[in-house]
């Protein structure tokens, strides 16, 4: 097979000349029928495609064009619409798929941070150098591809007759901040109002993740890296002085999990829990020790401390973690994004959903939504609609037990007694408003030391039901409106015995006794 690589000259091309020779192909220009072209000037690409006279057409391109952004859920398939600015630089990659997407038989390779210095990607760059810049307050998880494996991504996309967009990244991602430290690169926070242009990037690359699944490449093109994301940076950093290869030598969460940060803060987390807010619980033996499962209760408090408190209590306990699934919004924040994706944070998507169960994962959710935590004060423990939210549906299809759990104390820490309807708040942080909170704003925003009580109740078996069970929308309300009746009594069980929201014993293993679900038999027609 006769294929031509051209455009820009870096060590990527001539990286995918010498694989094109072991595959046994010939890298020549004259009478090529396959074209890789590697961006370079658009212009020259715009009029290859008009020219035409070959049969595939493969064009290097860049996962970064899915847009660094708080929506992203972390490895995004090709169907994920990108999300970058209209000014963004990181456009040209674009604009360069919608030229090449002219031709009949062609692919674009969305290519991740290739290893190489001169293929000019702003985090290797950083990595290469002495000391790098990154936005305070954020870490997002990111990714790497060798040169050799980016080579053999476009010259399996030539070889193949397969069309649209491919990600090629090494398998596996790895936080910004341990990926500098192990290159013994030494970081530089900056506060986002003082960033500025890195040539052809932005410091927004920076901000969120925009990690991406090789699936169907894998599927079509039959790529798969021969080197994960930690392998290429070992290989790439292992002459470097300085670098520390140690940090290399496990794997890390792909949404950014981090059970050292955890433990780091575990003496903080009991100090609330034991101290400030006094937690009295029961039913922890409900909690499945092994297995997915989805756990979900009632929200309050405003900011998500209950899912902290949740988190450390179970941790703490039965020695699972919680993958709670958090709405975008509150990725927005820094700091507060940093502190929710290492506590197993992930952003909410059925994909995420469902890859976390598939890994045995306890996934957390509040199906109150984001409009639970801002209910007033004055109707602090009436549930909101469980049957707006997917937690039903996502059980039944994952086949995963429901573990409910009732809390009351929580919505006392922030008692919203007002609100602001701020057009920018709920533009920027998806909030319904602005909640006017005692002490604000008369005293810096401190939770009141409130006494909080959780009860986790048995779990709700989905035996005999099966996956496609999900696409009963009647049934998934039945289920989810059933969940809610019982948190619901269990709430009003527990505020009955409360005599102050500050001392005094409500749980004592009694509880009220609910009939199991029992899916509703179609009558039969005569």
């Amino acid at each position: 097979m006769k294929i031509a690589v051209l455009g820009f000259e870096g060590p990527l091309a001539q990286a995918t000349r010498a694989e094109l020779a072991r595959r046994g192909h010939l890298a020549s220009e004259d009478g090529a029928d396959r074209i890789i072209y590697l961006p370079g000037s658009l212009e020259n690409l715009k009029a290859l495609v008009e020219r035409g006279g070959f049969r595939r057409l493969v064009l290097r391109s860049h996962s970064c064009a899915y847009g660094s952004n708080a929506k992203n859920p972390g490895l995004m398939t090709e169907e994920r619409v990108s999300l970058l600015p209209e000014n963004a630089p990181e456009q040209r990659w674009l604009r360069a798929e919608q030229i090449a997407c002219r031709f009949s038989n062609w692919a674009a390779v969305r290519l991740t941070n290739v290893l190489s210095t001169e293929e000019g990607d702003l985090l290797v760059r950083q990595l290469a150098g002495k000391a790098a810049v990154s936005l305070a307050g954020r870490d997002p998880s990111i990714q790497f591809i060798s040169l050799k494996d980016a080579a053999r991504a476009l010259v399996a996309a030539a070889e193949s007759d397969a069309t649209g967009v491919f990600n090629a990244a090494g398998e596996g991602t790895i936080p910004l901040k341990k990926a500098l430290r192990a290159s013994g690169t030494m970081r530089i926070p900056l506060l986002k109002a003082f960033h500025f242009p890195f040539g052809n990037e932005t410091i927004e690359e920076l901000e969120y993740n925009w990690t991406v699944s090789g699936d169907r490449a894998m599927r079509e093109l039959g790529f798969k890296p021969e080197l994960t994301t930690i392998g290429a940076l070992a290989e790439f950093v292992r002459s470097k002085p300085g670098a520390r290869l140690e940090l290399l030598g496990k794997p890390y969460d792909e949404w950014g999990l981090d059970v050292d940060y955890i433990r780091a803060w575990g003496w903080w987390f009991a100090f609330l829990r034991k101290v400030y807010w006094r937690i009295e619980f029961e039913g922890m033996e409900n909690i499945p020790r092994t297995g997915p499962a989805m756990f979900i209760s009632n929200h309050r408090g405003f900011m998500p401390l209950d899912a902290v408190m949740h988190l450390s209590l179970v941790l703490t306990h039965t020695g699972r973690i919680i993958r709670f699934i958090i709405i975008p919004g509150l990725l927005k924040m820094p700091f507060l994004c940093n502190f929710l994706t290492k506590l197993g944070g992930v952003v909410a998507t059925q994909r995420n959903v469902e890859l976390l169960f598939r890994r045995g994962n306890l996934v957390g959710t509040f199906p109150e939504g984001i409009r639970g935590t801002f209910t007033p004060y004055k109707s602090a423990y009436r549930l909101r609609n469980f049957s707006k939210s997917a937690f039903a549906r996502m059980a039944i299809e994952n086949q995963s037990p429901i573990v409910p759990a009732a809390v009351i104390g929580h919505a006392e820490i922030f008692p919203i007694i007002g609100r602001i309807h701020w057009g920018y708040v709920t533009k920027e942080f998806d909030w319904p408003y602005f909640p006017i909170a005692p002490p604000f704003p008369f005293l810096p925003v401190v939770p009141n030391p409130s006494k909080w009580h959780v009860r986790i109740l048995k779990p709700i078996s989905l035996a005999g039901l099966k996956p496609e069970d999900a696409e009963n929308d009647k049934l998934v309300r039945d289920l989810s409106r059933y969940v809610q009746d019982i948190v619901q009594q269990n709430i009003n069980h527990m505020l009955a015995r409360r005599k102050s929201i500050y001392w005094g014993r409500v749980l004592d293993g009694t509880a009220p006794v609910i009939p199991p679900f029992q899916r509703a038999v179609s009558p039969v027609r005569a």
